[in-house]
């Protein structure tokens, strides 16, 4: 009996635990024995929305256990919510609980719907990926409720999956004196789903005005073994127990890019690179195509009970790849081609080998690194061609090529779940959508949460905002609206479907021989929607104790993913039979050479890609074109893009040296004998791919930056482009808020507040500064020039600086108006100025 299972593995160890104590506060007593329990679950409480954590549990909900309904059910919310904490009890630390008892726990409140089949409408079985959340991140945003979605997201890592029972998730940091990132693993179930479209139910996050076109699956039913899942009516109209047998599922993941490098995909892939003659490997075979049924470096698939978990196996971001070859295990690398243009396009960006795709198409990898050569020695060596002096660097790489580069192999991958027919159920049974992504560097932040943050700064209703005028290379839409886009034409509310579908070359887990995915399954458009349940009520409050960085579940649903393809960071996009494929083999191989280029233009990918454009400056130079200067939409401190040795604040011991996210540091400003200079890293020379090889990688605190806090600096950058636009044009001649103003931004420094601000450095420039603030450092310069051998940094001339201190920086944040908020400007080191919101600014007495 499930009744006596919820009691020993569930409410005995955790009501000791402090449970017990918490849930007293409802007038609910676990502790009964096991003769009472069944109607003391069952029975009408006194819910108490006002202790923490309770703010969202639905005011439908009145029982420890709603039938069928964990959402209204007290005790679910209560052990799942991350906004929920046991009372402490002394001399011990607090016990939350375990998937295995959550899931144990769901699969009792569906058996006491004593549901069957005829209960349903127009029902197949689905696997889905699914969250219980609190009520901000629901459909509806009513209360707490559970979500799904038919794609799950996992994230590679280099340590293993931490579990993280306050949050009821997976922290992504593998904790202190660790560098490197925790895999992100994601949970799936096998669902017994109705078919069928949109109500205006809220039942869709994010609906839109074409979804009455498209078709959802909405789950209903949890499946798991047993008797007590599902019932037949016999002919007295009694019910009667189906036994269910244990749900068992299966997964295939693949990784095929290095095959597609070599593959000329009969036009698809106009850039392509031949093989080389010797040695003759074969690009059918490991590691140019990866099956997670025979690679077993490449996920795992863990039960959970009657669910399980999609958990990516540990391990470098970045690896060399060997190949047996007449008996012998080969280095894989490939012949870097020479420069050429294709379809109008250099097959060489900044020091990386771009294989040109058909537009957003991408049948294979988009970069390469070409940075790491294979010397022919015994065994084969790897020589830094990022080392080398200028000439040689600039006619072996950017201008020859001719040499034997390494292939890098990364575990990011796509692929399908299902589950083994389940004895009783004859219903049609549907894969779920798997991707294996890239690091997410900003976990508490979601795409979707940035996503509304444009709509509404500009009034915009749901996917309407034009995103380009904060992020100009590329914007924050969330993976779960890939069912729809803007249109510049305006059809449908001003939106357009998009017949974006999942990966259908993919085999099926258990019968290779057909595809996980069909591209005639009507539902196939919708395999990226976030749905749920219309709520059951509302919520006295939004469970702020929930939405707090120490408290929020981070997602592995695709709201938390990407969904912009060029080509992309959580998967591509591969255009096949007028269909919009996705797919993980045109990202970059590996994805970290990929990575470097989208976070220098911007953080490409808000909410998942960092913003190193400060930390290059400058685009690598073009002959008989002018130098661009990088574009910053998305500030980062100076310790998360890292201090050099030389930083003026680790000279004056106000900081540590270190590296940052990227393995590398950020720019400053420092003097010598022959003048002030800034120095940044050389684009060229830079190398996320050898960092990722070296393990060097890391959060480098950006695991710890809230969606406020994100939002602020996004915020507070902008806002002070245009507060402070006119005073820097009168001043120093110059525009600052122009993408190709010229001004760089060297420093960026967040004082939490400026009463305890003490740095002699950046000293404040005023008295008045008040609240929290920022500290922000331009400088224009003069053309970079090589100081050091080999090059891996420049220098540029030091020409005009401006400092900027933004005083109660606080009101910036999301909720905020940016009331209060004033600037204090200091040009060249010399007079200080008080910029207002009015456009104003006053000269300050010395």
């Amino acid at each position: 009996m499930l009744l006596d299972k919820v009691k020993t593995n569930i409410l005995d160890p955790l009501g000791a635990a402090g449970w017990s104590a918490l849930l007293a506060r409802h007038g609910l007593d676990i502790t009964v024995p096991i003769g009472k329990l069944e109607e003391e679950l069952s029975r009408t409480l006194r819910v108490d929305r006002t202790v923490p954590g309770f703010e969202d549990f639905t005011t439908g909900g009145c029982r420890a256990v709603e039938a069928g309904d964990p959402a209204a059910s007290l005790l679910y919310h209560a052990l799942a919510s991350p906004g929920c904490r046991p009372d402490p009890v002394a001399g011990k630390d607090s016990v939350f609980p375990t998937l295995e008892q959550l899931d144990l726990l769901e699969n009792f409140i569906y058996s006491r719907a004593r549901r069957t089949l005829a209960d349903f409408r127009d029902p197949v079985l689905a696997v889905f990926a699914f969250q219980y959340r609190p009520a901000g991140r629901t459909t509806h945003r009513q209360h707490a409720d559970m979500v799904y979605s038919r794609t799950g997201v996992a994230r590679v890592g280099t340590h293993a999956a931490r579990y993280d029972g306050a949050t009821r998730a997976f922290a992504p940091n593998p904790g202190a004196g660790a560098k490197g990132f925790c895999v992100m693993p994601a949970r799936y179930a096998l669902y017994i789903a109705e078919r069928r479209t949109r109500g205006a139910d809220g039942a869709v996050l994010r609906p839109s005005g074409l979804d009455p076109e498209l078709t959802f699956l909405f789950p209903v039913h949890k499946v798991f073994a047993g008797d007590e899942c599902l019932f037949t009516r016999g002919a007295d109209d009694k019910l009667q127990p189906l036994q269910i047998a244990q749900v068992k599922f299966a997964e295939i993941h693949v990784n095929e890019k290095l095959a597609r490098v070599h593959d000329h995909q009969h036009g698809e892939n106009d850039g392509y690179v031949p093989l080389p003659a010797s040695p003759a490997f074969d690009i059918a075979k490991h590691p140019f195509v990866r099956h997670s049924d025979t690679d077993k470096n490449m996920v795992s698939l863990v039960d959970v009970g009657a669910s399980c978990q999609v958990v990516p196996v540990a391990g470098p971001l970045a690896s060399l790849v060997h190949q047996q070859v007449n008996g012998k295990g080969e280095l894989v690398r490939f012949k870097v081609p020479p420069p050429k243009e294709i379809r109008g396009r250099s097959n060489r960006y900044w020091s990386t080998l771009e294989l040109t795709a058909k537009g957003n198409s991408r049948a294979a990898p988009e970069y390469l690194n070409i940075r790491q050569e294979v010397i022919a020695t015994d065994p084969p060596e790897l020589a830094d061609l990022n080392r080398l002096p200028t000439d040689e660097f600039d006619k072996k790489v950017l201008q020859h090529g001719g040499y034997e580069a390494a292939h890098f192999a990364d575990n990011t991958c796509d692929g399908a779940i299902a589950a083994y027919s389940v004895t009783g159920i004859d219903l049609p049974s549907y894969c779920a959508f798997s991707l294996v992504s890239a690091v997410d560097y900003f976990p508490l932040v979601d795409q979707v949460e940035v996503e509304e943050w444009v709509e509404k700064k500009q009034l915009m209703p749901t996917g309407l905002a034009n995103t380009s005028l904060m992020f100009p290379q590329g914007g924050p839409q969330p993976m779960s609206d890939g069912r729809f886009q803007l249109d510049d034409e305006k059809s449908v509310q001003g939106t357009t479907l998009t017949y974006q579908i999942p990966n259908c070359q993919l085999p099926h887990p258990i019968t290779h021989m057909r595809k996980a995915i069909s591209i005639e399954e009507s539902s196939i458009y919708t395999a990226t929607a976030i749905v749920g349940t219309p709520s059951r009520g509302a919520a006295l409050g939004m469970g702020a104790s929930a939405s707090s960085v120490s408290a929020k579940a981070l997602s592995w649903l695709p709201d938390a993913a990407a969904d912009v393809y060029a080509p992309g960071w959580d998967v591509s996009q591969h255009q096949t039979n007028g269909r919009n494929m996705m797919v993980s083999y045109g990202l970059g191989s590996p994805f970290p050479e990929d990575a470097k280029l989208c976070a220098a233009l911007n953080s490409f990918w808000p909410a998942v890609a960092p913003d190193s454009g400060r930390t290059y400056g400058f685009r690598p130079p073009k002959p008989d074109q002018p130098v661009r200067n990088l574009f910053t939409s998305l500030p980062l401190t100076d310790a998360e893009l890292g201090y050099h040795a030389k930083h003026p604040m680790v000279v004056a011991k106000e900081a540590a040296e270190q590296t940052g996210w990227d393995g590398d540091y950020g720019p400053y400003i420092d003097g010598d004998t022959s003048g002030r200079f800034v120095y940044a890293a050389n684009a060229l020379r830079a190398d996320l791919t050898r960092a990722a090889y070296d393990m060097k990688l890391h959060y480098a605190g950006l695991d710890l930056v809230s969606t406020r806090e994100f939002i602020l600096r996004l915020n507070a950058l902008m806002w002070l482009r245009d507060l402070c636009d006119e005073w820097c044009r009168f001043t120093t001649g110059r525009v600052l808020n122009h993408r190709q103003s010229g001004w760089w931004l060297i420093t960026f420094q967040k004082a939490q507040t400026w009463a305890g601000w003490t740095s002699e450095v950046f000293p404040a420039l005023s008295a008045a500064q008040k609240g929290s603030g920022y500290v922000l450092v331009f400088a224009t310069v003069g053309p970079g020039e090589e100081f050091e051998a080999p090059p891996l940094r420049l220098r540029y001339p030091l020409r005009d600086t401006i400092e900027f201190h933004i005083s109660n920086a606080e009101v910036l944040a999301p909720e905020g108006d940016g009331d209060g908020a004033t600037v204090f400007a200091r040009h060249n080191g010399g007079k200080v100025f008080e910029i207002t919101k009015a456009l104003k600014w006053n000269e300050l007495s010395s």
